[in-house]
């Protein structure tokens, strides 16, 4: 078994990303099989080296590794070789319509009541007129030539039997005009090419699914095993990291533990009871990706908060001595004194300095003070 998780870097990670994360990396590790860690960076112009050492610290935060790691930016002279076998195959096609263009036609279809779909018409394109086009300064864009007669079928690990028929979607574009690749192609590519098994990710993925499947037929490759998370809603709206909303760094810097966060995503949208777990092996042996529902899942901040305090209950002396070594505590008896009534880590050394230091107490009403002090019990 082999997988992958393929953030791109030109953002922080959300908690959607690292649930997708988590659950992939439990199942591939429950398997005993090897997981992948690949950065979507062909978008250099947003991708940026701070977003891969921060997605890299989150990772390492949660708990996860990885067996191997690369950046697609690595890999362009691979993809630009099968780009042109797929061209030279009557895969792929240039297209010369103008973004504007493109618009007024799918308007045109919206108000005579149909689907938004690409019409082909680029492939009437006469090779004159293409020329044409690119002395105007046009460059091409390319697309993926479907097959539209066909439904495409597949046995999802948590959606069962999908069916969709490629005659409702758009050739997919997988170059821009200015020569960058989108999203499809390359992710198909690095899959055949790293023999990744099991590809694990939010349902928002689907009809990306549908379409690679054709490519990956296309490149007469084996096709993997597919499973697509229900996507997590907060507020009404889907969690999303260029929106800012619940990103890792702000949920870290909120002081959640890290097996808060884990007990509660990878029991979030299963047939399971979420409860608080200090130990990540005995949720690896646990887990069964079959338990997740295919209904759409609500994400709670506060029942995270409630997790964090009864996960620093759990925590034995022997995992948290190094932190507490760090703030000047060194006794075990400490903190099993003190560890049921704090919510956040840094709590301790408040306690610490309750107990071992001398306290000058802010007295604000003497009047009170003086009568509890007269009656009582001496």
């Amino acid at each position: 078994m082999l997988t992958r998780f393929a953030p791109s870097p030109t953002g922080y990670l959300h908690v959607g990303n690292i649930r997708t994360a988590l659950v992939c990396w439990m199942y591939t590790r429950n398997q005993n099989g090897k997981f992948l860690l690949r950065f979507d960076d062909t978008d250099l112009q947003r991708s940026d080296v701070k977003y891969i050492n921060d997605i890299i610290e989150d990772l390492k935060w949660i708990g996860i590794d990885w067996d191997a790691s690369f950046k697609q930016s690595e890999r362009f002279e691979r993809y630009n070789e099968v780009f042109l076998q797929l061209i030279k195959e009557g895969h792929i096609y240039a297209c010369y319509e103008t973004r504007e263009e493109l618009d007024i036609k799918r308007k045109l279809q919206l108000k005579q009541g149909l689907l938004p779909v690409y019409d082909r018409s680029a492939l009437l394109l006469t090779e004159q007129e293409k020329i044409s086009y690119e002395q105007e300064g046009r460059r091409p864009h390319f697309r993926f030539k479907l097959d539209r007669n066909e439904v495409v079928k597949w046995n999802d690990e948590v959606k069962g039997e999908i069916n969709i028929a490629t005659s409702s979607i758009s050739d997919p574009l997988v170059k821009r005009e200015d020569g960058i690749y989108t999203y499809m192609l390359p992710s198909v590519i690095d899959d055949v090419d790293f023999n990744v098994t099991h590809v694990v990710r939010g349902e928002d993925h689907v009809t990306n699914t549908a379409v690679q499947l054709q490519m990956i037929k296309a490149l007469k490759a084996k096709i993997p095993t597919f499973a697509h998370l229900s996507l997590l809603h907060f507020d009404d709206s889907k969690i999303s990291k260029r929106t800012g909303m619940l990103d890792i760094k702000s949920i870290k810097e909120d002081e959640i533990e890290p097996m808060a966060l884990v007990s509660y995503l990878v029991k979030l949208g299963t047939s399971n009871p979420i409860e608080a777990c200090a130990c990540m092996q005995s949720l690896i042996d646990s887990f069964d990706i079959k338990k997740f529902s295919s209904t759409c899942t609500q994400f709670s901040l506060s029942q995270a908060y409630k997790l964090n305090c009864k996960v620093l209950q759990q925590m034995p002396f022997e995992i948290i001595q190094e932190r507490l070594n760090q703030i000047g505590v060194d006794s075990s008896v400490f903190w099993y004194f003190i560890k049921n009534n704090i919510e956040r880590f840094s709590e301790v050394a408040k306690w610490w300095k309750i107990c071992k230091s001398d306290i000058e107490p802010v007295i604000l009403d003497i009047a009170y003070k003086n009568c509890a002090q007269c009656i009582a019990p001496r």
